[in-house]
């Protein structure tokens, strides 16, 4: 972690302003996995010949390990900017726009259209409110000049990697952008990466515990899915997954030692009875096809219903 700026928070446009976000919606209609590349380049082509009067800018944002970049790709300009490690790519999506606007606010030409393949900051601009991304208000702030300077605006969402010109060339900008910005990050993202940094250290500790009889249950720190399970059902798999029922751990409030398998006099345990003691086995075979289930696959994220088949075909039900 290091030290950062952190963006002040953006004041919201006052209620009276007009903030009408003018969308050109062409593409979203098609479903991007059951259409052809060939069909979107048609479609934008068709599209381009209907909005020929306007001029088209390209904006993208990219995130990976290592970077993240903001760029616009105008008709002879392109602008690619680095931004903080700690930027979200929703942000450097979002920058990008706002780069973008303030671009335009600088030519003589009216009307552009601003090219995106991020759906999220499209919603974004059409459903700001008070707690909005500060971008986001910024961007709706330089729209709302922009129009009362005579500027026509609009904002498209078109697929990425399908072999848009525009859209592939601001995609590798933002990729391959070197040009280090003084920039704030955002609060969320801060706080995003903070989290990030505090779970990584968790699940790393929680790593080194192989030996805990927990950790082969839960590997991840992520907690499990939430189960369709009645209440009922749900309690008996929180205390078969953390190991203590009434069969495994009643001596506890007895004072008692700890009970043994009467036929493998070893010390009773969940694991035991699910993948250990023999007297089961054709049981296990019966509901889970393996004489020797793997408490992950039995008790982990997708625990099957057949766990209680088993436990009431043995008589044990009762007892968790």
């Amino acid at each position: 972690m290091e030290n950062v700026d952190i963006l002040a928070k953006e004041e919201e446009t006052p209620p009276w302003t007009e903030r009408n976000i003018a969308v050109i919606d062409d593409f979203s209609k098609q479903i991007k996995l059951l259409t052809p590349d060939f069909v979107y380049l048609l479609l934008f082509y068709s599209h381009r010949q209907q909005f020929s009067t306007y001029e088209a800018v390209f904006t993208d944002g990219s995130k990976t390990v290592n970077h993240v970049g903001s760029a616009v790709v105008f008709n002879h300009l392109t602008i690619a900017e680095k931004l903080h490690d700690y930027c979200s790519v929703f942000t450097a999506e979002i920058y990008a726009i706002l780069k973008a606007l303030h671009t335009i606010e600088l030519q003589d030409i009216k009307r552009w259209i601003i090219y995106t393949d991020s759906k999220s900051s499209v919603e974004a601009l059409l459903y700001s409110s008070r707690d909005s991304h500060p971008f986001v208000i910024l961007c709706i702030k330089l729209i709302y000049i922009l129009k009362t300077n005579g500027h026509d605006t609009n904002f498209c969402w078109i697929p990425g990697h399908v072999g848009i010109k525009g859209n592939e060339q601001v995609d590798r900008a933002a990729k391959t952008s070197v040009i280090k910005e003084n920039f704030s990050v955002p609060l969320n993202d801060v706080n995003q990466t903070i989290k990030s940094f505090i779970h990584k250290k968790w699940q790393g500790q929680w790593d080194s515990q192989v030996h805990n009889k927990l950790h082969c249950i839960q590997p991840t720190i992520k907690g499990f899915k939430q189960t369709n399970f009645h209440r009922n059902i749900a309690v008996k798999l929180t205390r078969l997954r953390i190991g203590h029922t009434y069969f495994t751990h009643n001596h506890l409030l007895k004072g008692e030692p700890p009970p043994k398998c009467a036929s493998c006099d070893t010390i009773l345990s969940i694991k035991h009875i699910f993948s250990e003691c023999p007297n089961y086995s054709n049981f296990r075979i019966k509901y889970f096809n393996n004489p020797s289930p793997d408490l992950t696959d039995l008790l982990g994220d997708a625990p099957s219903f057949k766990l209680f088949y088993f436990l009431t075909d043995i008589g044990l039900f009762h007892l968790v």
